[in-house]
């Protein structure tokens, strides 16, 4: 077994304000990490912390966004998973490496998302799509619904998942 962690996050951003606001969630933003010390995190957003655009497929630099957000919190999760899990889940990451410039932020995907609306746009994803959609193209964990549905708050309930931090990033770092 082998060891990933999600992070819920929330900077305090216009943009993220605006998403809480919207889908009434404490945190708003998802990634996945393949290590404890937040090196290797993925998700969709923004490029460069500093600028909504351009923004995409993205590895964070945890140490980076908390430079800009130092108030940012958020929960880290930890999910037990199996050694051919991990292969299919590098697998994918590394499509989504490859073709990175491809990829896009959903922003006109958050509306159905709110009502419940499928909604696919091709490589087009908000975050939680796309962990969403990474989880069940890597056998880690089905939803009960398309991709296109989830949000960060589906993402928490996958089973077996144990929260273990919460607070400011900065602090965990």
């Amino acid at each position: 077994m082998k060891d990933i962690y999600i992070i819920l996050s929330y900077t305090g951003t216009y943009f993220s304000t605006f998403l809480r606001l919207v889908l009434r969630e404490k945190y708003v933003h998802v990634s996945v990490s393949l290590d404890k010390n937040l090196k290797n995190v993925y998700s969709f957003g923004r490029k460069n912390p500093k600028r909504i655009f351009p923004n995409g497929f993205v590895k964070e630099d945890m140490e980076l966004i908390t430079n800009f957000f130092q108030d940012a919190s958020c929960q880290i999760y930890k999910l037990s998973i199996t050694k051919k899990q991990l292969q299919q889940l590098r697998c994918e990451l590394k499509k989504y490496k490859i073709h990175d410039s491809e990829y896009r932020y959903n922003i006109k995907g958050l509306i159905p998302i709110k009502f419940n609306k499928i909604y696919h746009r091709r490589h087009h994803f908000v975050c939680s799509q796309f962990v969403g959609k990474l989880f069940q193209d890597s056998e880690i964990y089905q939803f009960n619904k398309d991709y296109s549905l989830i949000k960060p708050k589906d993402i928490i309930h996958i089973p077996s998942l144990e929260l273990i931090y919460e607070g400011k990033i900065i602090d965990y770092l």
